[in-house]
């Protein structure tokens, strides 16, 4: 399954689903340490730098398919610890992208991760935003709250 990640960090997600026998064909990154470490692990794989740019015209061009869309959109307007501008921020905001990406690309599947308070910040209108996004784009959604001590 070739994987597309977005919002890669340093490829946890990446290392995790290749672990599981799949295959990451690009990612997409702006923070420059970051790029350098998903450089280092992944020297092959293209590396996008911006999700408000890539779109799945420049993936085809770039012979690149994908089957699974994964990754973990910006929670700073999210999470309890901001200051609750939710997806109307201008780091989560970037969902919007994320799910443009989904309806153009069109993968068999797709993964999304957040931080819990994304369920009921605004009254759960974030999540609800999230799942209709989803939902419109045809997916059948299932979610789970994962806590640290649930892996240790």
């Amino acid at each position: 399954m070739r994987v597309l990640d977005l919002f890669s960090g340093i490829g946890g997600f990446s290392l995790g689903l290749e672990r599981a026998g799949m295959r990451t064909v690009a990612f997409c990154e702006c923070e420059p340490y970051a790029r350098a470490v998903l450089r280092k692990h992944w020297p092959d794989v293209p590396c996008y730098d911006d999700v408000r740019t890539l779109t799945a015209d420049r993936l085809d061009r770039d012979g690149i398919g994908v089957d699974l869309i994964c990754g973990g959109f910006p929670c700073q307007d999210i999470s309890y610890a901001g200051e609750g501008r939710g997806l109307a921020g201008e780091r989560s905001g970037l969902w919007a992208h994320y799910a443009r990406l989904i309806r153009e690309v069109g993968p068999r599947y797709v993964i999304v991760e957040n931080v819990a308070a994304l369920l009921t910040l605004h009254g759960g209108e974030c999540f609800a935003e999230v799942l209709a996004g989803l939902a419109g784009s045809g997916y059948e959604c299932w979610w789970d709250v994962l806590p640290a001590a649930a892996v240790g």
